[in-house]
């Protein structure tokens, strides 16, 4: 819900128009509002960090496990960040992009289901790397594997690299 206005506010409006006009390309705007977003998801984060420091205070606590639930909790969130930033690229109502946000956030979610129903082998390692309940056990775990970093990170390339493609494309209309 965070990033249902990022974009479609900006069709709703018209100012996409003002924006897409500005000496700046439709990476570098569809960077921008990421990166804002991203920053704003952090600092709602930021507070529970003053849980582990009151826990921290009356026992002795292990930061490893501590540390690797942050970093996936950073990068699921900057997952499902990018993935409402594409599903609000297309869009000139926020609802419609919050629901759509939510149609492929759940998508992502049950890719891990079909895992068990995939007969061959391949079909089943593929789906079992897309098994987004997977990547995120191993980080509760403490577990931090550069698979489930690379994960992220190509599936937030991937929707940021979608979302500068809507832009464009909104250009010729």
């Amino acid at each position: 819900f965070l990033t249902m206005r990022l974009v479609s506010e900006e069709l709703r409006s018209g100012t996409i128009e003002t924006l897409m006009t500005a000496p700046v390309s439709e990476t570098h705007v569809v960077l921008g509002k990421y990166a804002a977003a991203l920053v704003f998801y952090l600092f709602l984060w930021a507070p529970t960090l003053v849980f582990c420091a009151i826990v921290r205070w009356f026992t002795p606590v292990d930061w490893g496990p501590i540390a690797a639930s942050y970093l996936g909790i950073v990068g699921i969130g900057a997952l499902f960040l990018a993935v409402g930033l594409f599903a609000s690229a297309p869009s000139k109502n926020q609802i419609v992009a919050a629901v759509a946000s939510f149609f492929f956030v759940l998508v992502l979610f049950s890719i891990g289901l079909l895992e068990t129903l995939a007969n061959g082998e391949t079909a089943r390692a593929v789906l079992g790397y897309l098994n987004l309940w997977q990547h995120m056990d191993e980080f509760a775990k403490g577990i931090v594997d550069t698979r489930h970093l690379v994960y992220y990170a190509t599936g937030v390339g991937f929707f940021l690299f979608l979302t500068t493609r809507a832009l464009a494309a909104r250009k010729w209309r």
